[in-house]
């Protein structure tokens, strides 16, 4: 039986459904109902499973799960739980690690006890975090620190406490991280990699100098088999090693041992390479930012995923220049790129290569503030209410045509520092950190890069409004607008 029809057959057994008025009810043959509930045909379309439903009155919860069942028959198990924590790394981004304030506790008898040793056997969980601790926390308090990890980002408790450290002064951390190679699930069924990379973005919210580097490997192999202490962190002065559910390890404070576990971990640095290639969003950094956001072949499909409407390819060389910011710096030139860029966009819209999804709670901040996240704020004054109107004629025109579609549910309501967008082989992540600065992330690894797209390119149309919808939408916030409704 498939996933479908055992679902399907529990639910027709625990609400004693019968079958003969549920086949008429969804206008289809007996032996076909029958070769359904038996798992010997192929789930039906979207339609008849609706009826199913219907007939059946389901609840919300029992839908979901029903319809859960049809979709992990329709496309196959891995596609599903990919697609699914693909949708959910959006929707709860940027996320924080969970961590209880207990694990930040420590006897004073733990402390009197270790204070001194230059090597110490740590033999619990509470051990080994109370020496991490201190290990960061001295390393925050230097000039021009520096830690070095090699582990999974399964310790919450370490990526929790960089996510919360105020450095003295710049404090750099470079972290080995292990990818697999294939596609493998948790038992919650969530993307192992697209989980760690959930894990570490608060850290890169928080404004940490902070480098993730990545090798592949088969990850239970390498940490959850016979191997005595597989995770690595390093200081100035301190080392530990531990297992990797953390239950204990060794800490060491000797010179000599900590001279060459560093040798070794950059060793490891050279055989690895960048997840991300960061770059801030600002006047000083135009030209790398253009380059990598604008500078791809125009026969390359763009998808851009984001909580406000994109309105670059509508912002004309006349809008553009009374909007611009001149007093930055570079302006003459960054005001020249922009134009190309834009026109750029245009031209992608106009040979239909653009596909863009975003809500409907971004268009309408968008037309009410002026404002777009899309651009900083340095970057460009206030729209005016009549930019708008005019860039909203051209976002309708291009919702009829289908290449700007406004998100329903799951993702009608984006976290709003989220913009994704793959242009050909070019990712990118642009998001805000905590502390007001924009970072624009290119995506290095490439199946990260597949597993965004793979998403992209197979939203279902449930996922949108049709495009007659969108339009009208977005026509009704022209007419607000046009009519001093919205500032």
């Amino acid at each position: 039986m498939s996933t479908f029809s055992e679902v399907l057959t529990e639910y027709i057994k625990a609400r004693h459904v019968k079958v003969a008025p549920m086949t008429k009810y969804c206008g289809i043959d007996r032996s076909t109902m029958y070769k359904l509930i038996s798992g010997k045909r192929n789930p039906p379309s979207k339609d008849i499973f609706e009826k199913m439903a219907q007939f059946m009155h389901l609840t919300p919860a029992e839908t979901q799960r029903f319809e859960e069942a049809w979709e992990v028959t329709v496309i196959g198990p891995e596609v599903y739980y990919k697609r699914k924590s693909v949708e959910n790394f959006i929707r709860h981004f940027p996320s924080h690690s969970s961590v209880s304030p207990d694990e930040f506790i420590f006897s004073s008898k733990l402390i009197q006890n270790n204070q001194e040793s230059d090597c110490t056997v740590l033999t619990s969980l509470q051990s080994v975090n109370y020496f991490i601790h201190k290990m960061f926390l001295a390393e925050a308090s230097r000039s021009s620190g520096k830690i070095s990890l090699f582990l999974q980002p399964d310790h919450e408790f370490v990526f929790h406490l960089l996510s919360t450290l105020a450095p003295s002064d710049t404090l750099e951390v470079q972290h080995i991280l292990c990818l697999n190679s294939e596609d493998t699930f948790t038992e919650q069924h969530e993307l192992v990699n697209l989980k760690y990379l959930d894990a570490i973005f608060p850290i890169y919210m928080s404004g940490l100098n902070y480098t993730l580097w990545y090798y592949y490997d088969n990850i239970p192999s390498h940490y959850q088999n016979m191997n005595i202490f597989p995770c690595m962190i390093l200081t100035s002065d301190a080392a530990l090693m531990c297992t990797a559910d953390g239950q204990s390890g060794i800490f060491y404070r000797n010179s000599d041992v900590i001279h060459m576990l560093q040798e070794m971990y950059n060793t490891y640095l050279e055989q690895c390479s960048q997840l991300f290639l960061p770059t801030a969003f600002l006047p000083d950094n135009f030209s790398n930012v253009f380059n990598t956001i604008f500078e791809v072949s125009e026969e390359a499909p763009t998808f851009a995923l984001q909580p406000e409407v994109c309105i670059t390819p509508f912002i004309s060389e006349k809008i553009l220049k009374q909007a611009f910011n001149y007093d930055i710096p570079h302006s003459e030139e960054i005001i020249k790129q922009a134009a190309l860029a834009f026109r750029g966009n245009m031209k992608r819209l106009t040979d239909s290569q653009t596909y863009v999804y975003f809500t409907a709670d971004g268009l309408l901040q968008f037309a009410a503030s002026g404002r777009t996240a899309e651009i900083p704020e340095v970057f460009y004054h206030k729209f005016t209410v009549e930019h708008r109107i005019e860039m909203l004629h051209g976002v309708a025109e291009s919702c009829r045509k289908g290449s700007y579609r406004i998100l329903q549910k799951p993702l009608n309501h984006l976290p709003s520092n989220l913009h994704l967008c793959i242009r050909g082989n070019v990712g990118t992540l642009i998001f805000q950190k905590y502390n007001g600065e924009v970072m624009l992330f290119t995506i290095q690894e490439y199946g990260l890069l597949e597993t965004f797209l793979d998403y992209l390119q197979n939203m279902l149309e449930s996922s949108f409004y049709t495009s007659e919808e969108a339009a009208a939408y977005v026509e009704s916030i022209i007419y607000q607008l046009e009519n001093g409704e919205l500032s």
